[in-house]
């Protein structure tokens, strides 16, 4: 599996050791986003819902 660095470290960050292999995550906020996160996640939401109504939708076919 190809690894991936980023250079710029900007932003939040958080390592987890899990057995032996330390992952590293960092965080990038958009400052100029229009989105609110309830909006997001609503978002993220419904089309998860509209995914589950279609695979349901095609076991009856």
């Amino acid at each position: 599996m190809e690894e991936l660095k980023k250079i710029d470290k900007k932003g939040i960050h958080t390592k987890r050791k899990i057995g032996k292999v330390t992952y590293e995550v960092v965080v990038h906020f958009n400052e100029n986003v229009t989105e609110t996160m309830q909006d997001k996640l609503t978002r993220i939401m419904l089309r998860e819902l509209r995914k589950k109504s279609y695979e349901k939708k095609d076991d009856f076919d």
